[in-house]
């Protein structure tokens, strides 16, 4: 499905213009003889497949549409505000694609599921909740706290790592340039002397890197080709996760991680009115891992045949206690979509936390490391200049 942009003259003789879709030029022409217009002009606008929002301007528009939506103006001028806003944007066809699409009868759940890659079926499903509902502009705010404070999170978790990625890299860079520099440059002095085995064992690495330079780097390339490999398939990619479950410290801060996103989406959806199994298998796609929503999907089963959702949780050792006690508390209470956001508000509490310490645990370490690496380096390049090897 592709968007045309079009000039016509409609039944009563005006200029229009907008954008339509179809899946050829041809049958965009016939949509527009349909409605009774003559075309003046029509091209190709662009692949709906390939227009898509980033997360700023999806917080953005949900933000206004929002904002709009509450202050009392209908959707199809709200809609049209926000396009008029972005006129000359990259992004400007699509809002004026969900104008045309809502202008024609569509609501405005089915105009946003044309745009898969921009609003997830969590996103589109809450929109068809609220529009049951007649509540959208109440939905809209949801759904923006939900993608800002998600958007939030991530900006810190990349703000935490990017201070460690950088002093990995300088350590890195260091060591190359003495085991590829210096120590060549100081093997002629060293010639004749007695060698400690540490100075041995530094010369021996050093040559090492010097002869086989290529081959390294060689090495080097292939495990990231292996990386980005694991990372594009899905059954290597399931396993690397599988295998962090196993790991104590990472399993804690994937299940934080899993538990936050998990439960701040199905309390939204509950919220919204949708029925509690369908807002599972909605929810499960925010987890991220297969060994976690493969559980989900048993519990959905579970709840079909009567069961509680605490009870489901209580059988699987991936759920923490701390869930299914205060879920089952607020199963009891009615209270369900409101104690879900308290466990989402605990666990991002929890994981800012447990990343912090993380973060400002291995900044140390990874400086002790290089400075005993750089110092062992150092030693051994000294030890035969002060012959303190001969005391040894």
């Amino acid at each position: 499905m592709a968007l045309y942009r079009y000039i016509a003259l409609n039944a009563e003789g005006k200029k229009t213009s907008g954008v339509i879709d179809s899946d050829s030029l041809e049958g965009a022409k016939t949509k527009l003889r349909k409605q009774k217009a003559i075309v003046t002009k029509i091209t190709l606008a662009v692949d709906a497949n390939q227009v898509t929002l980033n997360t700023s301007l999806l917080i953005n528009f949900t933000r206004e549409l929002a904002q709009l939506l509450q202050s009392g103006l209908p959707l199809y001028e709200s809609l049209v505000t926000i396009e008029e806003k972005y006129q000359g944007h990259k992004s400007h066809v699509l809002f004026l694609d969900l104008c045309d699409r809502v202008k024609e009868g569509k609501t405005l759940s089915q105009s946003l599921s044309m745009y898969p890659k921009t609003f997830d079926a969590i996103y589109i499903s809450m929109v068809e909740a609220g529009e049951r509902t007649g509540s959208l502009e109440t939905t809209f705010f949801q759904l923006y706290k939900v993608i800002s404070r998600s958007d939030k999170f991530k900006r810190q978790v990349r703000s935490a790592m990017v201070y460690p990625a950088f002093l990995g890299c300088f350590c890195l860079i260091i060591l190359l340039g003495l085991f590829l520099f210096l120590i060549p440059a100081m093997q002629e002095i060293l010639e004749g002397r007695a060698l400690h085995p540490i100075t041995k064992t530094v010369l021996a690495i050093s040559n090492c890197l010097n002869s086989h330079i290529g081959g390294f780097v060689a090495i080097g390339l292939g495990v990231g080709i292996i990386i980005y490999c694991i990372q594009k398939w899905s059954r290597a990619r399931e396993g690397f996760k599988k295998l962090l479950l196993k790991i104590p410290t990472t399993r804690n801060l994937i299940t934080e991680a899993i538990m936050m996103r998990f439960c701040r989406a199905l309390s939204v959806l509950l919220s919204s009115g949708i029925p509690i199994v369908e807002a599972l298998r909605l929810s499960r796609n925010v987890m991220q891992n297969q060994t976690f929503e493969e559980m989900i999907k048993q519990s959905e089963q579970g709840l079909i045949c009567g069961k509680k959702l605490s009870a489901m949780f209580k059988q699987s050792a991936l759920i923490p206690p701390l869930v299914t006690r205060m879920l089952a508390t607020a199963e009891e209470t009615g209270a369900t979509a409101p104690m879900l956001l308290n466990i989402s508000e605990i666990y991002e509490e929890m994981l800012e936390k447990n990343l912090s310490q993380f973060t400002n645990l291995l900044q140390p370490v990874m400086l002790l490391v290089l400075g005993i690496m750089v110092g062992l380096i150092l030693l051994s390049v000294l030890l035969p200049l002060t012959d303190v090897s001969t005391l040894i």
